[in-house]
């Protein structure tokens, strides 16, 4: 049996582009980890390389964000025309189902632990389902990714990821988290044993990777006694490593000296705004903005690089904010933006039901403009045009080459602890890609208002597709419906476990 994966990727300027950087998505791998060991399988990641068109596969495998569906469900109509069975899967997949439905032959809702195995053991008896969504295993289950079939020759500077966590314990309102995964995590015994015995490291750019590795856990601080005992476990394998986690983390500085000791050389965390009305828009009490720069001067000063994102388009946000943001950034001294984005009302969050239910989503929006880099509402305090101006200023502001040789000089010297340097200089280049949205001058940010990529939109013609359209009532249905499910699904569950007994 030949089986692809696919993680499928669109460019924020709509123009047919790649991004070869550290971060790549792992869940090729990870599903591919679920397979027979007997199955053919072959990776792809779209961020890297292009998918082939003509894969003779018997069965495809597709991850995507919410921004790349139409793109996703063009190439699983081809495949499918040709007698390939394909299978969505990812947040968006399991808000709509029933929309992907009609675009692949099966969907994974939830977790891939127990869902994957059960869908290719239907498949081969004939009886594919068209949706999978049963109870997440549990975290012991979580098996290691195939490290060996990541193809680093495609990008010489991308790093192996793991999983210790999954989900996160806060409850920021743009978030699709929020509401939809609980957090847990993975005993650290089983973590630790993964990255001695199963991770392979990328050897091919001088040495600047060896050994290097990143969690790819939304938030790997979720609960600070793990972090504690992750680290102390970590110490004897002197690897180099990165995270995201929140910023709550980052003011316990024995914690953050701990990590840097363990190893940990870059940590990213969602500041989202230097606003105190827009943090507390987004729900987002963990981030305390008193002490902002002490505590980015003390974690450099421990051998972390630490970079952070800021959000536009917040309801919090008012012109006169925005204007002074480059301001706000220098008295910081120590900041480091490696991401700008406008904030998204993602369909399954509570800030889209907010939205919603105030008539505030603009019209004609459809799934490709829920991106992080599309207005999709109307602000409280902000006309849309205004906020695109804001983001276009910002962006080339921020990621200027000015801001990256600032970052480079005015950190180079914080710390001697071993690789930061090198570090700090392989990161220059994540700043100067904060200008990257900027490079289709034709793109107006604006839901409704950009079209999508042009082969997407040749071939959705040609295919017969339309669009999938964002509006409050049927989005909301959408979540209505599936919690009616859900709900149904878990008190059959329970009937039927009690009829055992």
């Amino acid at each position: 049996m030949r089986i692809a994966v696919i993680s499928t990727y669109t460019h924020p300027t709509r123009l047919p582009k790649k991004e070869r950087s550290f971060m790549q998505s792992a869940v090729p791998e990870l599903i591919a980890g679920l397979c027979p060991p007997d199955a053919e399988i072959e990776l792809y990641n779209e961020k890297e390389g292009d998918i082939p068109l003509d894969g003779g596969w018997d069965l495809v495998f597709f991850s995507y964000l919410h921004a790349y569906y139409e793109h996703t469900k063009v190439l699983s109509t081809i495949f499918r025309r040709r007698g390939i069975t394909t299978v969505a899967g990812g947040r968006h997949a399991g808000h709509f189902a029933a929309d992907a439905a009609d675009h692949f032959d099966a969907v994974v809702v939830g977790d891939p632990e127990a869902n994957v195995p059960a869908l290719i053991q239907d498949f081969q008896r004939g009886e594919l389902k068209p949706r999978y969504d049963l109870p997440a295993a549990p975290t012991t289950q979580i098996r290691a990714p195939r490290y060996d079939l990541i193809d680093f020759s495609r990008n010489a500077m991308r790093v192996p990821g793991i999983e210790a966590s999954r989900g996160c314990p806060f409850s920021c309102n743009f978030c699709v988290l929020t509401g939809h995964e609980r957090y847990r995590y993975r005993p650290v015994a089983d973590v630790v044993k993964e990255i001695e015995t199963k991770m392979r490291f990328n050897r091919s750019r001088f040495g600047l990777v060896d050994d290097v590795f990143s969690f790819l856990d939304n938030n790997l601080g979720g609960s600070p006694r793990y972090l504690r005992a992750l680290c102390e476990a970590l110490l004897p394998l002197k690897k180099t490593w990165g995270c995201a986690l929140t910023w709550n983390i980052l003011e316990d500085e024995e914690l953050v000296k701990l990590m840097a000791r363990a190893g940990c050389r870059y940590i990213y965390t969602g500041l989202e705004s230097l606003n105190p009305d827009s943090i507390e828009a987004m729900n987002k009490g963990q981030n305390k903005l008193a002490g902002v720069r002490e505590v980015l001067r003390r974690t450099y000063s421990h051998g972390i690089l630490l970079s952070f994102g800021l959000l536009v388009g917040s309801d919090g946000d008012t012109n006169a904010y925005l204007e002074r943001v480059p301001e706000y950034l220098a008295e910081l001294k120590y900041g480091s933006v490696t991401f700008l984005g406008i904030v998204c009302p993602y369909p399954e969050t509570p800030f889209f039901t907010q939205v919603a239910a105030e008539g505030r989503l603009l019209p004609n929006t459809t799934i490709r403009d829920y991106d992080g880099y599309t207005l999709c509402h109307r602000p409280k305090n902000l006309h849309p045009s205004e906020v695109v101006e804001h983001f276009q200023r910002l962006c080339g502001e921020i990621g200027s080459l000015r801001s990256a040789v600032r970052h480079v000089a005015g950190k180079l010297l914080l710390s001697d602890a071993p690789r930061y340097k090198a570090g700090i200089l392989a990161s220059a280049p994540e700043v100067l890609s904060i200008r990257a949205p900027l490079g289709n001058p034709a793109r107006r940010y604006v839901a409704g208002l950009d079209p999508i990529e042009a082969w997407d939109e040749r071939m959705m013609r040609a295919l017969g597709l339309a669009p999938q359209r964002i509006t409050p009532d049927s989005a909301l249905a959408t979540a209505k419906g599936l919690t009616r499910i859900r709900k149904r699904e878990r008190a059959g569950s329970a009937a039927a476990a009690r009829s055992v007994a």
